[in-house]
């Protein structure tokens, strides 16, 4: 619950008091890895990689931007190396109460590299604004450091 409610007030704090262009509606045609580059620049978030379908930011986590070909969303995802010598069925038992629990991401396992990747779409259907999707982010870091804390013995990250 305390959990929770940090989450909450940091969304809260996140929309009121971020310093940052004015807040513009766009539309997803409008989107483009430079106009993304340019956004989070702006919001003072750093921007380490851009290409023509995704860019790479470093805030509080590293997070990739990946623009939907179909120009329908952008997929927030940052990817965790997994601890060797856990079993297959610990991880995906932190993984399943990942899923339950953190609402926000679903996370993925990679088997054959050992990752798990935390993702959540943000969808551009009709529009949105500059503020939401920086507001979105945020709280998509947030909603990771929450996801990690579910490994309570520190055993899988």
């Amino acid at each position: 619950m305390k959990t929770l409610q940090k989450l909450l007030f940091l969304l809260l704090f996140s929309i009121t008091t971020q310093s940052f262009a004015q807040d513009k509606l766009m539309s997803p045609e409008d989107v483009t890895s430079s106009s993304l580059e340019q956004l989070f620049k702006s919001a003072y978030i750093k921007v380490t990689e851009v290409k023509d379908s995704y860019l790479k930011i470093e805030d509080a986590r590293t997070v990739y931007l990946d623009i939907d070909n179909k120009k329908r969303f952008i997929g927030l995802n940052t990817v965790y190396n997994l601890q060797d010598n856990v079993s297959k069925s610990e991880i995906l038992d932190i993984f399943n109460t990942i899923n339950k629990e953190v609402l926000m991401v679903k996370c993925y396992y990679n088997e054959s590299s050992n990752t798990v990747s935390f993702f959540y779409h943000f969808w551009m259907d009709g529009g949105y604004s500059t503020k939401t999707l920086v507001s979105t982010v945020k709280l998509f870091q947030q909603a990771v450091s929450l996801a990690l804390t579910k490994d309570v013995e520190n055993k899988i990250f």
